[in-house]
């Protein structure tokens, strides 16, 4: 069986590096990238309806006692908006610290074509024990994360929905991922043992969304709610929630402040790459004292890319909100993977820049430009995982992970070994 297994790995290699039309992939320095097909190009424009569009098809690729959790449900009494607020302009004054703010990037368009194929990435496990329960819910690993393994070469079908990189020096980072009955939240501890699993809470949903973060706050969807989990304390008691009318966050989720106590909620439906149209959702969100008040929905907008663009470049998992020092311009990136065959263990994941614009009353998404990055399943997966990270120095960080995880690993797994005790995730940082 392992040698048939084996025969089988090896056909899947060779069809994917025989195909003439295959892009060409290489490292120069511990740089992978890819040269793009002859019709594609690099860093071209195609006529002149879409001013300004550049696409660069390039790569750069001892047990705890359980805890129940309170919840506390925000009770809206009304919605208060203000007459003032511009929802296409962010506050950008605010600063890395700030409890309900993120930090600003420079020149978005600049630093984000300069990363079509120029992403130095370098690749950092965390630790964690199937077998152990954790704060505060009191469930392992082995109830969270193993998914029947159900696709070809023993890949699980339940995976990493989502991965983050936070502002919080103790817990740095924190993700989602799937499972048949409840999904969860990991959130992820800096020891001098390395980075360790710390926490993991269940979510009412089998698939809650991707994470974002908002200053303190680990955002994420659960079924019809936006819950805002302190990132600072993990195994709280209390976690806010309140409800998200026309909830629709398959392709992301994220949210900006605007001014005051005004935020913005963006998110993209559906996702996956099915045939089909994709909406974005905007949401007026006020919060007060740094904790959600009341929230309303503003307008739904196609989401659309241009004609010449290719067609992979349509679908999202995951979206990064990203606001502009000085302009206050609030821009959006989207990714997303290949997901079918040999290509969804070894092939192209796509990062989307678009910007938000008000057209005739109505808020909407406009593509601005594209590249894609080499993404593999035991390390970097971007349809799944991929985000961006603003820096306290105003810079553009680049984040994917594995994709998935069998405690029953074996050599002939393309996901690699893994134990029943100690095992490890692998994630990528990328920087320019």
């Amino acid at each position: 069986m392992r040698i048939f297994t084996l025969l089988i790995v090896l056909f899947f290699q060779i069809s994917v590096f025989a195909k003439p039309t295959a892009p060409v992939t290489h490292a120069h320095n511990g740089r992978i990238h890819t040269h793009p097909l002859p019709l594609i190009g690099i860093s071209h424009r195609h006529g002149t309806s879409f001013p300004g569009v550049r696409i660069g098809i390039t790569s750069s690729t001892q047990n705890q006692p359980s805890e129940k959790k309170a919840t506390q449900i925000i009770k809206q009494s009304g919605f208060k908006p203000s007459a003032t607020t511009n929802f296409t302009r962010t506050d950008s004054n605010c600063k890395s610290g700030d409890v309900d703010c993120n930090v600003c990037a420079v020149n978005v368009r600049q630093q984000f074509q300069r990363a079509a194929g120029n992403i130095n990435w370098k690749s950092q496990p965390w630790y964690f024990n199937w077998n152990r329960s954790y704060l505060p819910n009191g469930v392992r690993p082995l109830d969270t994360f193993d998914g029947a393994p159900v696709y070809a070469l023993g890949i699980p079908d339940k995976h990493i929905q989502g991965f983050v990189r936070t502002y919080s020096s103790t817990f740095p980072y924190a993700g989602s991922h799937s499972h048949k009955r409840n999904g969860s939240i990991f959130i992820l501890a800096a020891t001098k043992n390395g980075l360790q699993l710390s926490s993991l809470i269940q979510t009412k949903s089998p698939h809650p969304s991707a994470v974002h973060v908002l200053g303190d706050y680990l955002t994420y969807g659960d079924g019809h709610d936006l819950v805002f989990l302190n990132i600072n304390n993990p195994i709280q008691r209390t976690m806010r929630k309140i409800q998200l009318p026309r909830a629709a966050f398959g392709g992301g989720i994220g949210l900006v402040k605007l001014s005051s106590d005004n935020f913005l909620v963006i998110s993209t439906a559906p996702g996956g790459q099915k045939s089909g149209k994709r909406y974005h959702y905007f949401h007026h969100l006020i919060m007060a004292n740094g904790n959600p008040e009341s929230i309303r929905f503003i307008n739904r907008a196609d989401s659309t890319i241009p004609r010449n663009w290719p067609n992979a470049f349509q679908f999202s998992e995951n979206l990064s909100v990203i606001s502009e020092c000085g302009s206050g311009d609030i821009y959006t990136i989207h990714t997303t993977g290949d997901e079918k065959g040999v290509s969804m263990i070894r092939g192209n994941g796509y990062w989307r820049l678009s910007q938000l614009e008000s057209v005739n009353g109505k808020l909407q998404l406009n593509p601005i430009s594209g590249f894609s990055s080499r993404q593999n399943m035991k390390s970097c997966n971007l349809r799944s995982s991929a985000t961006v990270f603003v820096d306290n120095n105003n810079a553009l960080k680049f984040y994917c992970h594995a994709y998935a995880k069998d405690p029953d690993g074996s050599l002939f797994n393309v996901l690699g070994t893994s134990s029943r005790n100690n095992d490890k995730f692998f994630f990528k940082t990328g920087t320019l």
